[in-house]
């Protein structure tokens, strides 16, 4: 989809907030990729971002796309937002990379696929997930038929990164938490725990990670991604019922509008017979399970990674070298490679999306496994509400009667 672009890939960020700001820090270590503009309602954070990369600064997301020469835009805005500025920054005929959730509904995230099918322009969507080295390893070991017929997956809990704008992302669980409430705990703003505005809860906040990741490592070259037939979830709120009145816990989720729900479990039934569980959570009484996958010949737990087999009638459990698998293929991957792995940035998925604009790597279809992941999202919600399992035709029919 599009041309290979030549250097530097000149990039607008849309949202001057957190994620923008940390966005704009990370494409500015990445060989190959220039902040030109910037773009936010707030002006006066636009001006200040715009202005630590000698980039343009714009009020609007439409001013910067008519008078920006730009070969990619970056949506890092509220999910309910992301559509609208997708749709336009395609159709002004830039790459996108989008933060995830893709959307705040599948509605939405459908605007926004067809889109760039529409354009021919390319869209790509945050998860730190698919570029894990446990991800990597995982999906080689399927490709090679060492786990036989894939049948089952878990999308709990996997290591993933925090990125910043320091050398050395920090390794973080993503899918579930123990403790850890976007505002509430004491990081990150209300608008995370509000759904006008996040579009949901955790299960679009984690379980866009985790749910992605399980979709890839559950397709195969040859039959691409699982297709969702059905889904089963039920969606909880609990954190306001573990805090006293009076509390500064208490204070932020009045405070905040809290709206959402913070724990959820589902089912998700394919159509080739195959399975996934989910759990997601910002806050429950559990021990944190890992993320899996298991077929007819072997398994793989990803956190921390372990492969399970049976050999010469001998059943095993084998640990993986891990590290010394990366720097291989990172060598395999020639200079651009091996600077990836020199710097760290070989996990980061802006890395990853500028190499590809470049024409130096095959991307992975994260726009479609995005879009298959709103599906499960959508599922869970439409599921919890009705008290029943719900179909995909259902998922795409409520979505098709909302944009009427």
């Amino acid at each position: 989809m599009g041309a290979k672009l030549t250097e530097p890939v000149r990039v607008g960020i849309v949202g001057a907030g957190n994620r923008g700001r940390n966005h704009a820090a990370r494409y500015d270590r990445i060989p190959g990729a220039e902040v030109a503009a910037v773009a936010d309602i707030d002006e006066p954070k636009a001006e200040a971002l715009a202005d630590d990369y000698g980039a343009e600064s714009y009020a609007s997301h439409r001013e910067m796309l008519g008078a920006a020469d730009l070969d990619a835009t970056n949506v890092c805005i509220h999910a309910t937002l992301h559509a609208e500025v997708t749709v336009d920054a395609l159709e002004a005929g830039t790459h996108v990379f989008c933060e995830k959730p893709m959307a705040g509904s599948y509605a939405d995230a459908r605007r926004m696929a067809d889109a760039a099918d529409r354009t021919g322009n390319r869209l790509a969507v945050q998860n730190q997930l698919l570029y894990t080295v446990e991800t990597r390893a995982a999906r080689a070991l399927a490709d090679a038929g060492e786990l036989g017929d894939v049948y089952h997956g878990i999308a709990a809990r996997s290591s993933g990164f925090a990125f910043d704008a320091s050398d050395d992302p920090e390794e973080v669980p993503l899918g579930a938490r123990r403790r850890g409430t976007p505002y509430v705990d004491g990081y990150g703003s209300p608008p995370f725990v509000r759904e006008e505005t996040a579009g949901g809860g955790v299960v679009l906040d984690l379980g866009s990670y985790t749910v992605g990741q399980l979709l890839y490592l559950m397709g195969s070259p040859d039959d691409g991604l699982p297709t969702v037939e059905r889904v089963r979830g039920e969606t909880f709120r609990t954190v306001p019922e573990r805090v006293s009145d009076g509390s500064e816990y208490a204070r932020r989720i009045e405070e905040s509008g809290y709206d959402v729900e913070d724990v959820s479990a589902a089912f998700v039934t394919f159509e080739d017979g195959s399975v996934l569980s989910i759990r997601t959570s910002w806050s429950r009484y559990a021990e944190g399970e890992s993320s899996a996958v298991v077929g007819t010949e072997g398994g793989v737990r990803l956190d921390p990674f372990e492969y399970f087999s049976t050999v010469a009638d001998v059943e095993m459990r084998a640990s993986a070298d891990l590290e010394e698998y990366l720097f291989r293929q990172q060598l395999l991957d020639g200079e651009r490679g091996r600077r990836a792995y020199e710097f760290g940035l070989w996990a980061d998925p802006l890395y990853q999306w500028v190499d590809s604009l470049l024409g130096n790597d095959d991307p992975l279809p994260t726009d479609e496994l995005a879009l298959e992941s709103m599906v499960v999202t959508d599922g869970i919600y439409r599921s919890a509400e009705a008290g029943r399992e719900v179909t995909r035709e259902e998922v795409i029919e409520r979505a098709s009667e909302e944009t009427e």
